[in-house]
């Protein structure tokens, strides 16, 4: 079943379940760094659906996003 890695968007971006699972494990260097936008959204949706789920606490999620994010953002920095 395809997952929604926009669910908010009135654009949604839709990627099959096999495929969520290989961009969810994808950890070249640290899992928070991403390659491309769909890897990001599907680890950010990874994680929410997680926290949702209760498998991380608040701090645990605030924390593991906020890498996520400023990874994301800081990646043509350098």
């Amino acid at each position: 079943m395809p997952i929604n890695l926009r669910p908010h968007s009135s654009q949604p971006l839709f990627v099959e379940e096999a495929e969520y699972e290989r961009l969810v494990k994808r950890a070249e260097g640290r899992w928070s760094h991403c390659t491309d936008e769909i890897e990001w959204l599907a680890k950010l949706h990874y994680l929410r659906e997680g926290y949702r789920a209760g498998k991380l606490t608040e701090q645990q999620f605030d924390e593991r996003e906020c890498r996520l994010v400023q990874a994301w953002l800081g990646r043509d920095a350098g």
